[in-house]
């Protein structure tokens, strides 16, 4: 058929910003050991991947672009397989996903790698630039520069979604992330 399927998934475990286990470790060396582990797992051979295109929000573009190049190679995949960096903020991993299913059901290749990254600790979330001052024109962009905090704190107000379950839901993604 003509069915795409995931056939292994792998994540880090979660720590805190700045404070937790990894915030000494460089981003690449986050993404080096999972992509590792998918490959180890599936047995499948570096050089037939099509694409490994990776979700991310913070790092600068290049920037975050090179270490997934550089976790790329360290993880054995040959140069010759591209890899890229896709930006929907919360939704990046995702994204990167559906971008290789969506990929090898057009047949551009039969084999992928969605994947996400992000260190709190490596970049932070400030943003170096200027915001344009035409910004203020338009209510639905001023929206868009809401602070992580308080857009967690709006959704969880629209959907009656209660701090207690939001820490089920994070034990259990804790929990699913042990088991492999």
């Amino acid at each position: 058929g003509d069915d795409v399927v995931i056939v292994a998934a792998y994540r880090t475990p979660i720590c805190k910003a700045k404070r937790g286990g990894f915030k000494d470790t460089y981003p690449e060396d986050l993404l080096t050991p999972v992509l590792k582990a998918v490959l180890d797992k599936t047995g499948i051979n570096p050089a037939e991947i099509g694409d490994v295109v990776v979700g991310t929000v913070l790092g600068p573009g290049s920037q975050r672009a090179i270490e997934c190049r550089t976790a790329s190679l360290l993880a054995g995949i040959p140069e010759t397989v591209p890899v890229r960096t896709v930006n929907r903020q919360c939704s990046s991993g995702l994204q990167a996903v559906a971008d290789v299913a969506a990929a090898i059901k057009a047949g551009f290749y039969e084999i992928g790698i969605g994947a996400g990254l992000e260190s709190m600790s490596v970049n932070s979330v400030g943003w170096e630039g200027q915001v344009n001052p035409r910004v203020i024109e338009l209510q639905k962009a001023q929206d868009c520069l809401l602070p992580m905090g308080i857009t967690s704190e709006n959704v969880a107000q629209r959907y009656g979604v209660t701090r207690e379950e939001q820490d089920k839901a994070a034990v259990s993604s804790s929990c699913i992330c042990a088991m492999f």
